[in-house]
């Protein structure tokens, strides 16, 4: 591992995980509804979230700074594994959102200043 990573990285790699997530929720629950409101939720949250610094933090520091987002993207690892439509709703919405505001914290399609 190396001794330091960056964050961006680390918040497009979250971003990637969380897309990727809220698209088997989509797929399993095959709705346009679904679709459109994972779409919905990433656009809003990433139009309403932040950019996080360009730093690089310690390989031991990752759990710290992803942490929560880690318990996140197990919750709906199991709720696309497992879930029934309920838990795939959920997961939906939640995956969507939460990618949109990686993607945003990465960085990703903000123009530099």
């Amino acid at each position: 591992m190396p001794p330091s990573i960056n964050l961006r990285t680390l918040q497009a790699f979250m971003a990637l995980a969380y897309a990727l997530l809220a698209a088997i929720a989509v797929a399993r629950e095959q709705s346009l509804v679904s679709l459109i409101l994972a779409v919905a939720m990433a656009v809003g949250a990433y139009s309403t979230g932040r950019v996080v610094m360009d730093v690089h933090i310690p390989a031991t520091m990752i759990l710290r700074a992803c942490g929560i987002g880690a318990v996140v993207l197990v919750a709906g690892l199991a709720a696309d594994l497992f879930g029934s439509s309920h838990a795939l709703g959920w997961a939906t919405v939640v995956m969507g959102y939460c990618a949109g505001n990686r993607l945003r914290a990465a960085g990703a399609l903000v123009a530099p200043r």
